[in-house]
């Protein structure tokens, strides 16, 4: 009896640990099977929401890209001829106003008056530096040379009180006290009171410049 009572015990035992086993084997595989269609699933849904994320922010960036050089080229192509030359026509005219300024600024800068008793030869005598100086025969020559920069006017008229910084000036100007027209045109026989009036005149008869001196 004792005997088949140990065997039934053994044999219960090992259908036991066999059933325990086989549920243990089971299980673990199920847990696996379980753990790795989860994770595919959540690589694949990852992978997937990637892609698209990628996609999206590559078509954004290309189409902010294309529509910001579009807007771009619009621009230029899209502007005004007359705008384009207007511009370069400030530009031209704005260097023009440049170069004539720092001209005058830079010959009032070197320009340098001396004074000499005798002057033979030329007005303008450069140096090494290329600085220029104006030299004048005498004092009278350069005061009256001065007055152009001051601005003083010297010569008085008699009759009206208008006042000339060279006596020259005032000759002609008193040509319109005493009516004394000296300069006669030689096709119409029309007098002016300067040689230059008579320049201009003839220019109407389309002729040579030439003019007959009349003193009267």
């Amino acid at each position: 009896m004792r005997r088949f009572a140990n065997i039934r015990a053994n044999i219960h035992a090992n259908i036991h640990a066999n059933i325990s086993a086989n549920i243990r084997a089971n299980i673990h595989a199920n847990i696996h099977a379980n753990i790795s269609a989860n994770i595919r699933t959540n690589i694949r849904a990852n992978i997937r929401a990637n892609i698209r994320a990628n996609i999206r922010a590559n078509i954004h960036a290309n189409i902010r890209a294309n529509i910001h050089a579009n807007i771009h080229a619009n621009i230029s192509a899209n502007i005004c001829a007359n705008i384009r030359a207007n511009i370069r026509a400030n530009i031209r005219a704005n260097i023009r106003a440049n170069i004539r300024a720092n001209i005058h600024a830079n010959i009032h800068a070197v320009l340098q008056f001396e004074f000499q008793t005798v002057l033979k030869s030329s007005a303008l005598v450069f140096d090494a530096s290329r600085r220029f100086f104006i030299r004048f025969s005498d004092s009278s020559n350069l005061k009256r040379h001065q007055s152009v920069h001051t601005g003083e006017k010297r010569y008085g008229c008699a009759h009206c009180g208008k006042r000339f910084a060279q006596s020259g000036s005032l000759k002609v100007h008193m040509t319109v006290h005493t009516d004394c027209k000296q300069f006669r045109c030689a096709y119409c026989g029309k007098t002016f009171i300067s040689g230059s009036h008579l320049w201009r005149h003839v220019t109407v008869h389309g002729g040579e410049k030439r003019f007959t001196p009349t003193f009267q």
